[in-house]
């Protein structure tokens, strides 16, 4: 197979995208040895000067922008009439690939997604230059150093502010850019747009980044270019937790005027961040009472009259421990729980058992008569947070409330600072707090459960030769480069990574619909494998592929070690993590294995075939196993998909999930 050099320093490897404009290459620079992403004109397009032009424009526009978040070009030229543009290649995937994974993003990394891409569009514009066509596909999330940095993309459609609008150099009322995206003057083909055309188009980006769906149908876009008397539908009325304060948000970042709407895109984001921090919850302290005395009720509001009229606490009454479980579950927010330990039905100490089991952050004050000591110890061993009693010190209470709080708020700032950094953000929520606070309870969750949940083993296929050909840090490397890929796709979809066992990791999944998103996380898991084995190359630390066992059913988990050593592991065990284990063993490479029993739990919702009875590696047992094919495809309405209203060759992208560089115009 013959190797085309293009300006004789840039071998083609592979083709990663490809669009009306022309072609997205992996590429080795044979100068400096490095591997760029190559943009080559479309050979039906060079013969067109206005195509040539754009093109050329591209490149010069980039050329000017020394920004972080904006992909860096490095060389363009013309090879034998065939224009070319070099880029920086980029590890990650653009913003419509993670939406359409996770349907929504939350309102902190929404924020800090603007951020980023307003310091990329500042300095743009302080360089005269609009970009026209900004939307999640050109906004590409890129993994730098070990972080998610926002790049901005494919300038083929930008063009140079004139006093300060863009130069006259389009016919009037050639319309170019993607529709859904499209400010309503940019949408009439008015010549001397500004940058704020660019503010619309990010305030359309947040809008569907918050909602999952965008603010204008297609009809109403018709009426907007037209007359401009389409208005957006509130997000709150799509997303509840959503506050109107966002919907005033939006009705200003939409306005149909540009001297109605933010100025820049650094005002823009910057009111978006100063909303998201005035939203977070300053609501009053909740704090749960149980007692089975009908005047207690009264006595609590008598005695904190002033902390009510004024916000600072808001209290819920529960008549048990069983009405209190079931209270929790309807104030997930709730901070502190002041219990009785002699009730009927379920008392505190039974509740104080189980309370973690509904909300682990919640912190429990005991109440009981100074003679019940022996109970009083119990309950501390079981983790309550302390005890106060009978007659109650209402003084000595407040105060503990205070204390009780202060450690609840400590804990949620800690859990809400990290969500900027998305990775660790999934992190938190799924490990953290299901595997740390548990042991903050107490000792008792020595004495382990038995929980229904999901376990996936994905291990890297083969890799054990590698240990004895490379050198060790070489060896870590390629080893930590595939879980960096592999583990937020198990941690995006609720999954808790137990431990690495070797070249495995090995994920738990609970909660409602465990086993579907353990079935998704192996999918998504390695079909991100495949795409950086693809992009890369033979050459790559992706190249060994995945085989991954999974299997869902009862489990025991529990702190497993020698206490008193110090030394605490907390994780699960049980058949059902064998079954796992075992069909992972089994698995060829890309293979994802499941028992035949789970058939009927799939829902009709992924594909799979039959293998037939197996006997398991290091068991006499067979069992029936299917191979876990892909999740059945849901249809996607046309309408949604985007697409320059100008150009006239189909705009078809074949890019898989994690690409190279630059999307297409």
């Amino acid at each position: 197979m013959s190797v085309r050099r293009i300006g004789s320093r840039y071998v083609l490897e592979r083709k990663v995208a490809g669009g009306g404009m022309g072609a997205i290459w992996v590429a080795l620079d044979s100068q400096l040895q490095r591997r760029v992403a190559l943009k080559l004109m479309a050979p039906e397009r060079i013969a067109s000067s206005s195509a040539r032009y754009q093109f050329e424009q591209e490149a010069k526009a980039v050329a000017q922008l020394r920004n972080p978040h904006v992909v860096q070009i490095h060389d363009y030229g013309v090879d034998e009439d065939t224009p070319y543009i070099v880029m920086e290649l980029l590890e990650g995937e653009d913003l419509e690939t993670r939406l359409e994974r996770l349907g929504r993003l939350s309102p902190v990394v929404v924020s800090s997604l603007l951020n980023q891409v307003a310091r990329a569009l500042a300095a743009a514009h302080a360089s005269n230059i609009i970009h026209r066509d900004l939307k999640p596909a050109n906004l590409f999330l890129a993994r730098v150093d070990g972080q998610e940095v926002v790049k901005v993309l494919d300038f083929g459609l930008a063009r140079l502010m004139d006093g300060g609008s863009a130069a006259s150099t389009e016919q009037p009322g050639r319309v170019m850019g993607t529709p859904r995206y499209m400010s309503p003057e940019q949408m009439r083909g008015d010549v001397r747009i500004d940058h704020r055309t660019d503010v619309w188009s990010l305030a359309v980006v947040a809008y569907r980044a918050l909602t999952g769906r965008f603010p204008f149908s297609a009809d109403a876009l018709g009426e907007l270019s037209r007359n401009g008397g389409a208005l957006a539908e509130a997000p709150s009325l799509l997303v509840p937790e959503l506050s109107q304060g966002v919907d005033a948000f939006f009705t200003r970042a939409l306005a149909v005027d540009p001297a109605d709407r933010f100025q820049s895109a650094r005002e823009l984001a910057s009111a978006f961040a100063a909303l998201v921090e005035s939203c977070r919850p300053t609501q009053a302290s909740k704090i749960l009472v149980i007692d089975d005395e009908p005047d207690v009720q009264l006595l609590m509001k008598q005695r904190f009259r002033k902390q009510l009229r004024e916000r600072v606490y808001e209290f819920i009454f529960a008549s048990d421990g069983e009405d209190a479980l079931e209270k929790l579950r309807q104030h997930p927010d709730t901070d502190v729980v002041l219990s009785d330990i002699n009730m009927p039905r379920m008392d505190g100490l039974t509740f104080l058992a189980r309370v973690g089991e509904v909300n682990p952050l919640v912190k429990v004050i005991m109440v009981s008569a100074y003679s019940d000591m022996s109970n009083i110890r119990v309950a501390m061993n079981r983790g309550a947070f302390d005890f106060l009693v009978k007659p109650i010190d209402f003084q000595d209470l407040e105060a503990t409330l205070t204390k009780a709080l202060k450690q609840v708020t400590e804990l949620r700032q800690m859990v809400r600072s990290t969500e900027e950094n998305h990775l660790l953000r999934m992190f938190v929520n799924g490990g953290i707090l299901d595997r740390a606070l548990p042991l903050m309870r107490g000792p008792d969750v020595v004495d382990g459960e038995r929980v229904e949940a999901t376990v996936a083993f994905v291990d890297l296929k083969d890799f054990t030769p590698v240990t004895t050909q490379d050198q060790p840090e070489a060896v870590i490397r390629r080893l930590n480069a595939n879980f960096e890929v592999i583990v937020p796709e198990l941690l995006s979809r609720g999954g808790v990574v137990d431990k690495f066992v070797g070249d495995a990791v090995m994920a738990v999944f609970r909660g409602p619909g465990h086993l579907s998103r353990g079935l998704e996380a192996c999918l998504a898991a390695r079909q991100q494998i495949r795409a950086m084995a693809f992009r890369y190359g033979e050459a790559s630390p992706y190249v060994h592929g995945v085989s991954i066992g999974l299997d869902s059913g009862e489990l025991i988990r529990g702190s497993i070690g020698a206490k008193g050593l110090g030394r605490l592991d907390y994780t699960v065990l049980g058949a059902t993590v064998n079954t796992a284990a075992r069909l992972t063993v089994m698995a060829e490479r890309d293979q994802i294995l499941i028992g035949d029993h789970l058939r009927l739990r799939l829902e009709g919702g992924f594909e799979y075939r039959e293998l037939g009875s197996r006997c398991l590696p290091g068991s006499t047992q067979a069992l029936a196993v299917l191979e876990l094919l892909s999740r059945r495809e849901e249809r996607v309405s046309s309408s949604d998909q985007t697409a320059s209203m100008e150009a006239s060759a189909p705009r078809h992208s074949s890019v898989p999930p994690v690409l190279a560089a630059s999307k297409m115009e």
